[in-house]
């Protein structure tokens, strides 16, 4: 009994507890430092997450090596803002939530595919594309432990993913499961119509003209970026990173730019819900080197004639 006893009282002394990562002090830090809003301490949607919870958001594996100079755009034909949910309301599609799962780069790489086959087929294919087909079935990423931008649009290229009807997300738990045998059999689980969507090719972009040009004519457009502590209280504003305390990789949507006080920012959706930012979105200040943001955007041609001639074979 009291051998028992003592590996009980070994054990709690070696037991760990995880603290929350946003404190008061941590929130006052960045809030002196900060020139976009930040959350109280109450409000804020990350208060009870330990570091290690918010590190499990962040699943995009970003080059660690020292980023290119970027084109700003300068001489280029582009208006001075431009915001894709106003251009096309109906097919840029609504905020969602990664959960406690590393899969910002399905997400980002999926609803990016969604947005630009509604706009390419001028809404004749609005749907909502799956990201778990990612999580669970693409073998070159590693599920709610992370991706690669261009692996991930890769995939979509050679396989295709299917809708979110017919897929469901389900790994928010963290677990990223294992691919169905219903998708491998080219079968909905749930019984829906099985088509896979494809991107016929894609694209990783070299300066940001390029970036605003793809946008305003195809559609919202995938980047990548290294996170830093002060992102997570972010609640409105522009945000300029005081690039301390790297916290992980990040995937997300850009869907626009604009300028206000003379200072140039994207309109970026983010995966974390509407809760978090300006209703799930956020404006990130451009030319950022420490996040790397305008050197790692990428997306890809919706293959529009091949789902056609699939659908009706």
């Amino acid at each position: 009994m009291k051998a028992v006893l003592l590996i009980f009282v070994l054990a709690l002394a070696n037991c760990h507890v995880s603290e929350p990562f946003i404190t008061k002090e941590h929130l006052t830090e960045i809030k002196e430092k900060s020139s976009f809003e930040t959350y109280s301490f109450e409000e804020h949607p990350f208060r009870n997450w330990s570091e290690s919870d918010i590190r499990s958001l962040l699943g995009t594996i970003v080059p660690t090596s020292t980023p290119t100079a970027v084109d700003m755009g300068e001489g280029c034909d582009v208006p001075e803002s431009f915001d894709g949910r106003e251009q096309w309301p109906e097919y840029i599609h609504k905020i969602r939530d990664q959960q406690r799962c590393g899969s910002c780069w399905a997400f980002a790489a999926s609803e990016v595919l969604s947005d630009r086959f509604a706009i390419a087929t001028k809404g004749k294919v609005n749907v909502v594309l799956s990201p778990q087909d990612l999580v669970s079935c693409d073998k070159g990423d590693m599920g709610c432990n992370g991706g690669y931008l261009d692996k991930s649009w890769e995939y979509l290229k050679k396989t295709g993913i299917v809708s979110d009807e017919c897929l469901k997300y389900t790994s928010g738990g963290g677990v990223s499961g294992k691919c169905p045998k219903d998708i491998l059999n080219k079968k909905c689980p749930n019984g829906k119509p099985f088509h896979k969507f494809h991107a016929k090719s894609y694209q990783h972009f070299s300066n940001n003209c390029a970036i605003k040009k793809s946008l305003m004519s195809e559609g919202s457009v995938e980047t990548g970026f290294t996170v830093y502590s002060d992102f997570m209280s972010y609640k409105s504003g522009i945000y300029k990173s005081n690039c301390s305390g790297i916290m992980g990789g990040h995937a997300v949507k850009i869907v626009g730019w604009g300028v206000e006080d003379g200072t140039e920012y994207w309109i970026i959706a983010n995966s974390w819900n509407t809760s978090w930012g300006e209703k799930g979105f956020v404006r990130v200040q451009t030319g950022q080197s420490c996040l790397n943001l305008d050197t790692q955007c990428y997306a890809g041609t919706p293959d529009v004639d091949r789902l056609f001639k699939e659908a009706f074979e």
